[in-house]
């Protein structure tokens, strides 16, 4: 759907449909199985796209089981509108390229390259065409739910995949979609993967779903 770059949706969930824990606390969702899946989907990855949130709560650094010279690791791009993360977090490590899309034009990080937005909402058509004149073809899409939401409305997503860990989170987390994406037929194909399920989503549902319940931008 984005042209010449090809956008993936990976995302984790619970068996009673949460992605984290109270407060976007991190819960090991995931199994040694899926983990190789992720890992495998990052390697034909030439960029991987993370939110705000995502670094705030989980600090990961999106390398972890990757060597290799940085011209051959993926650009790490982050969504970060206010520019409100740590400036100790571990995708500024200096291990490859981070590329950081923000509003805030006082503040100075290290160890990225900085793409300016007029809009605090990062605009997803801009992030896509700023992608595409730096040669990436295929974007990971690792974000929570405001970022995932954000990728379907902009219709840009081609592939949706979603893993069903066996795990249960409390209540009051975090879910992917809210109100609850119940469509019939959703889901075009499901594997076992270790003790959980991955499935492929239908992502034109997921898109119509979006706009019936008003959820334009989240």
């Amino acid at each position: 759907m984005s042209g010449k770059v090809r956008v993936t949706i990976n995302v984790a969930q619970s068996l009673n449909g949460l992605i984290a824990g109270k407060f976007g606390r991190r819960v090991q969702i995931s199994s040694a199985e899926d983990w190789d899946r992720v890992l495998d989907l990052r390697t034909r990855s030439d960029a991987i796209l993370i939110g705000a949130n995502t670094v705030i709560n989980d600090n990961p650094d999106l390398y972890t089981g990757r060597t290799g010279s940085k011209d051959k690791l993926p650009i790490r791009v982050l969504l970060d509108g206010r520019l409100s993360i740590p400036t100790h977090s571990r995708i500024f490590d200096g291990r490859g390229r981070t590329l950081v899309f923000t509003a805030n034009r006082e503040r100075k990080m290290l160890n990225c390259d900085i793409v300016y937005s007029d809009d605090i909402r990062i605009p997803i058509p801009y992030v896509i065409e700023t992608l595409e004149t730096m040669n990436v073809r295929n974007l990971l899409v690792e974000g929570g739910s405001m970022v995932i939401s954000e990728f379907l409305m902009a219709g840009v997503v081609d592939d949706f995949f979603l893993y069903v860990g066996n795990i249960l989170i409390e209540g009051d987390g975090i879910r992917l979609f809210e109100p609850v994406t119940t469509l019939p037929g959703i889901v075009q194909s499901w594997e076992r993967l270790g003790d959980g399920y991955v499935a492929r989503l239908d992502v034109k549902k997921l898109m119509g779903d979006l706009v019936k319940n008003g959820r334009r931008r989240p």
